[in-house]
């Protein structure tokens, strides 16, 4: 019996996604025909945008940004860098800066992938540990702070052979804690460690890769690790290591631009005691969408995700001769947890959601995504994919 429900399940799935295909060619061959703001030099293009989401820690959010691509070197092969970037300001009073990189060198040989954040906004602290992401309330007297934070992360990374590459990373924030609300004050993690916390980190990343675009891959696999020593030798105010381990996999589903994409990705810290500023953290733009960023915060995290990427098809060419249009879609599936320890993952939080892809570049989308979390959701509107 349960051979035969999944059988016709199946069935019907294959049927649906018929139909959906029929709908969305005719939808789409319309809505091809729209272009997006273009502006161009040179040796580089940017396409602006402004933009309006809703995020748990920004609330309703108006953004405006957009995208940088060109190429280090007059190599037809050499893959496009891209410089996305974002201004927002929302209804809560946040504001925010967002400046990522993945820059191509020397014909691939270097490549600089990083970002620069700056964030002044209200913000939301419920302690350390999962349990207390579970059962303190988000209220102003039990979880509202001010926030003021920035972040300069860089890698600069080199190829060693073929798939391999090694190479130094930093790290470098600073968070001040104000106006912090009555259970905050009496936290042991903000009274032993302070409100005003600088943390500057230096490490090593090897890692293999065979993706086919670093921004958006469609096939590939990408193995990192990455050790950072956080120290005062290095200027802040903090003593500690951090070990980021991720894996990816990408595989094309029945042709390209159809992918079936998959991450486990671990932070994990030691040595030292590691600010209740920089514990590992679930949720935001990058993991877990849909969960407020530090709601659930603990030395180790840990969370898994598997997304299907479909761009659709046109049934007739464009005026660039190619069936491919620049639309599509993702859903995705994902669980995650926090922990003191890694032998302590024991409480896993559930994760998924759907999302709608612009293609501004070829292989460069803005994404907008809607999250599905445990007792609150989340909307985003940013460039580049996930992972």
């Amino acid at each position: 019996m349960r051979k035969l429900l999944i059988f016709i399940g199946l069935i019907c799935f294959s049927s649906l996604h018929a139909q959906i295909d029929s709908l969305t060619n005719k939808i789409i061959n319309n809505i091809d025909s729209l272009r997006f703001a273009e502006i161009e030099g040179k040796s580089f293009k940017l396409m602006p945008y402004i933009a309006p989401s809703y995020t748990p820690e920004t609330e309703f959010l108006l953004s405006a940004g957009g995208l940088i691509t060109f190429k280090t070197a007059k190599d037809r092969l050499l893959n496009l860098s891209s410089i996305p970037f974002a201004v927002g300001y929302s209804s809560n009073g946040a504001f925010s800066v967002r400046v990522l990189n993945v820059i191509y060198w020397k014909g691939d040989k270097i490549r600089s992938i990083g970002e620069f954040q700056l964030r002044d906004m209200p913000d939301n602290y419920w302690g350390v540990g999962y349990d207390n992401g579970i059962d303190v309330p988000k209220s102003d007297s039990t979880t509202l702070y001010t926030r003021n934070y920035w972040r300069f992360y860089q890698r600069l990374i080199f190829r060693t052979k073929e798939k391999i590459f090694v190479g130094l990373v930093v790290d470098i924030n600073r968070t001040r804690a104000m106006d912090m609300n009555p259970l905050m004050q009496q936290d042991k993690h903000v009274l032993e460690q302070g409100t005003d916390i600088y943390n500057t980190g230096l490490g090593l990343e090897v890692s293999y890769d065979t993706r086919d675009f670093v921004q958006n891959a469609y096939e590939g696999t990408y193995i990192s690790g990455i050790f950072t020593n956080f120290n005062e030798l290095l200027g802040g105010d903090t003593n500690y290591n951090i070990i980021d381990l991720d894996y990816r996999q990408y595989r094309a589903i029945t042709r390209k631009r159809r992918t079936l994409a998959w991450q486990v990705k671990g932070r994990f810290t030691f040595s030292g005691e590691t600010p209740w500023t920089d514990k590992s953290m679930l949720g935001g733009l990058d993991n877990m969408r849909g969960y407020t960023m530090g709601r659930f915060r603990d030395d180790n995290m840990l969370f898994s995700t598997v997304e299907y990427r479909h761009m659709f098809q046109r049934k007739k060419l464009n005026k660039k001769n190619s069936y491919n249009s620049r639309f599509g879609y993702v859903v995705w599936l994902g669980a995650g947890s926090v922990a003191p320890s890694f032998d302590k993952f024991h409480n896993w939080l559930p994760n998924g959601g759907i999302g709608l892809r612009a293609e501004m570049q070829p292989r460069m989308n803005i994404r907008v995504d809607y999250g599905f979390a445990r007792g609150e959701q989340g909307f985003y509107v940013t460039f580049s994919e996930v992972f």
